[in-house]
């Protein structure tokens, strides 16, 4: 009797929150259960997983938990495999190779971009677990001629935002073929860049490498530029993870002209902005004040690391209430309108680069503007506090 009325107290707290609009198939068949808290209204979740969940639910928590802990898993299988001898035949050999090769660095991972890997059906339950979607406002010129084989098109550097706490929906939607990338962009081929201390890491940077990911530096961004590859970057970078708001998105953008300059140093690019509707609603974030010793801590390690440490928590592998895994927050990413850049320009001005900024902010802006209350955004403001 008691687990009746308990069952019946649960189900009337129950809200069920329709899939994303999306002509995906995979994501037309997604819900997402969540309850309501009386006082605020505010999602809340149960606290422990129910021993009922379908096993494919828990396929997806299990890759993205796997996914998220990815470089811890590879530290530890590599400490393992250095202390057991009988591997010592092959780990010599290989190390020899991780400690001369330069792939991430010179634009060699348009040598190592696996489309078999990046379309392994484990990436589906990656993307179903939020569930992402990809989706574009305007078709792109192919860079690559279907029939031919030949680079005719433009390039494009995509401009990620926001960065959330781990840009989770970069990840599933240009590091995997799990949303049709090369489907919904026929040959446009691209790689999602990333910090350069991730590659310190032996294997996984070879599991990086297979994904089409690849350090983000200047040299490197513009030889992958130079192979004809595509690439996306998260604008915002660490410093915007810190950042969170309850009626406002903040992107950190106004200093951000690196990959304005990146375009006008390669010629024949675009510059494409890509706004993710729900990535920074995937973690709560505890936002240290400004003035804090703490919040000056994590900028200090921010400047010197080149990473930062920000306060986080949302669920755990059998409880909901707290941990490490993101909340299954639907992911909406929505590409905009390229700007396209012709002219090749060695030593761009600060005129000039400031003029395509501008033009970028303001396509950005449209997109979000033109585009929040289809993907559940309400009447959230888009601000550029940095």
């Amino acid at each position: 009797m008691k687990s009746d009325t308990a069952q019946n107290t649960l189900t009337k707290r129950k809200l069920s929150v329709p899939p994303p609009p999306s002509s995906s198939s995979s994501s037309t068949s997604s819900t997402t259960n969540i309850s309501i808290n009386d006082e605020n209204d505010e999602p809340t979740l149960d606290h422990c997983t129910p021993v009922t969940t379908p096993l494919k639910r828990r396929l997806q928590t299990l890759i993205v938990a796997c996914h998220l802990t990815s470089f811890v898993l590879f530290s530890i299988f590599v400490l393992f495999i250095i202390s057991a001898p009988i591997f010592w035949g092959m780990l010599i050999p290989y190390l020899i190779y991780f400690t001369f090769d330069r792939s991430p660095a010179n634009g060699n991972v348009v040598k190592r971009y696996s489309l078999w890997f990046r379309s392994l059906p484990i990436w589906k339950y990656y993307i179903s677990y939020f569930p992402i979607t990809l989706a574009k406002t305007c078709d792109l010129k192919p860079t690559f001629n279907k029939d031919t084989g030949k680079a005719e098109g433009p390039r494009y550097i995509f401009g990620y935002h926001p960065h959330g706490i781990a840009a989770l929906g970069a990840f599933g939607a240009f590091a995997t073929e799990a949303l049709g990338w090369n489907e919904k962009f026929p040959g446009i081929p691209v790689c999602l860049m990333t910090l350069v201390t991730q590659f310190i890491i032996p294997f996984y940077r070879d599991y990086l490498l297979a994904l089409g990911i690849t350090s983000v530096s200047r040299k490197n961004s513009l030889k992958v530029l130079s192979n004809n590859y595509s690439i996306c970057i998260v604008v915002g970078g660490a410093r915007e993870s810190l950042l969170s708001s309850s009626d406002s998105t903040e992107l950190i953008l106004n200093k951000r002209r690196g990959f304005v300059k990146l375009a006008l140093e390669t010629g024949n690019v675009s510059l494409v902005p890509v706004f993710a509707f729900g990535e920074d609603k995937c973690y709560k974030i505890l936002r240290t004040p400004d003035n804090s010793v703490l919040r000056k801590v994590q900028f200090w390690v921010k400047e010197n690391f080149g990473f930062t440490i920000p306060l986080f928590y949302a669920r755990g592998l059998f409880n909901y209430d707290f941990g490490l895994l993101p909340f299954r927050h639907p992911i909406h990413v929505v590409t905009g309108k390229p700007i396209y850049v012709e002219e090749k320009i060695e030593h761009p001005s600060d005129e000039i680069i400031d003029h395509y900024h501008s033009l970028y902010i303001e396509e950005l802006k449209n997109l979000y503007y033109e585009n929040r209350e289809k993907y559940h955004a309400g009447n959230t403001e888009l601000k550029i506090v940095g």
